[in-house]
């Protein structure tokens, strides 16, 4: 049975009473609801998997809301999930702006209310995601490197903040860090309808430069994609044009394996979020608030882990687990206890 219920007021003055340290001994008796907004994008898949695995390892009880796409039903779930008082929401990819008042109602409901790559608000006690800036500095110094630091390269990006942080920083190294690299275009796709427009973006980059350009550099992976293709349509190949991208996943996984122009991705572990954001649940349902020398909880609020540059070199084949690609976070591959080796579920999302 649950342990603890609290608020985030309560968690701030919380005596402990409790000694169970996250990863070692689980609470019973808890309801984590999973919501997001949809199943369609891989990494919603694997995000979903990962949290049925960790729910059905730990013996708590899984409420999929996870397709739930308009912001008025979101609003209806969280009250649903507020009057059934479950103990934990996990939020993925919802509209936090549509929902901000329900997530302090559910803080005062004593509801935890927890984010794997999604924006922070007040109320939320955690997100865990990656640090979008860096992820565009990973990729910007291996593009780079690629071309031994001179060429012309393109960026396709967006103006939302997840975007404007992979994108800016990729932009200020180009333009400030490299005097033999140039930076020719600049392209901020569109939120809706950003496929397309990512393919005509390209398609007139290739007439306008051919392969005078080098690189293009995708702020996400599926305009990579399509830029990919309209640069093979062109009649060029990697060895003329390359593009890379960021978030990884099969499909470009399979794309850099058969000698496309798309070439690379910063892959981002989400696995590995879900599991962190369940080992703060457990933490908090433990008794163990932020204010905790043990708690995983920092400062900010934010978890950043550590994404991974996959390329030709390193990239898995298909039908391996997902953890393959991180190298099972420098652990044994063959722990059998290890959290990325649990079987429950189904076991770890394979690689298609």
């Amino acid at each position: 049975m649950k342990i603890v219920k609290m608020s985030l007021v309560a968690l701030a003055i919380l005596v402990l009473a409790s000694t169970v340290l996250a990863g070692t001994e689980y609470v019973t008796g808890i309801k984590v609801a999973i919501c997001g907004h949809g199943l369609e994008a891989e990494s919603c898949q694997r995000d979903f998997q990962q949290a049925k695995i960790e729910c059905a390892n730990r013996g708590w009880e899984l409420i999929d809301a996870m397709t739930v796409r308009d912001p008025t039903m979101q609003r209806e779930t969280m009250e649903t999930l507020i009057r059934k008082q479950v103990d934990a929401i996990v939020i993925i990819y919802w509209d936090m702006e549509a929902i901000a008042d329900l997530i302090l109602k559910a803080t005062e409901e004593g509801i935890g209310v927890y984010c794997v790559d999604t924006e922070l608000r007040p109320g939320v006690i955690v997100s865990c995601t990656q640090n979008n800036a860096v992820a565009g500095a990973l990729m910007a110094y291996w593009g780079t490197q690629r071309l031994n630091e001179r060429g012309n390269v393109a960026i396709m990006s967006g103006k939302w903040h997840i975007m404007r942080r992979r994108g800016y920083t990729a932009a200020a190294l180009f333009e400030r860090d490299w005097p033999a690299l140039t930076l020719v275009a600049e392209e901020f796709l569109p939120l809706v309808g950003y496929e397309e427009s990512a393919f005509n973006t390209a398609v007139n980059w290739m007439t306008k430069y051919g392969d005078k350009l080098d690189w293009i550099f995708a702020g996400w992976d599926t305009p990579g994609q399509y830029a990919a293709r309209a640069i093979e349509q062109a009649g060029f190949n990697r060895d003329n044009i390359f593009v890379t991208g960021i978030d990884g996943g099969s499909a470009v996984y399979s794309m850099i394996r058969s000698g496309s122009p798309f070439v690379a991705t910063v892959s981002q572990p989400f696995e590995l979020y879900v599991h962190t954001v369940f080992e703060v649940i457990n933490q908090i349902e433990s008794g163990i608030g932020p204010d905790h020398p043990d708690s995983l909880i920092p400062t900010g609020r934010i978890i950043y882990q550590t994404p991974v540059l996959t390329d030709e070199t390193n990239v898995p084949a298909a039908g391996s687990s997902i953890h393959a690609v991180f190298g099972y976070y420098g652990m044994n591959p063959d722990d059998p206890d290890a959290w990325f080796n649990w079987q429950d579920a189904g076991g770890p999302y394979k690689l298609q």
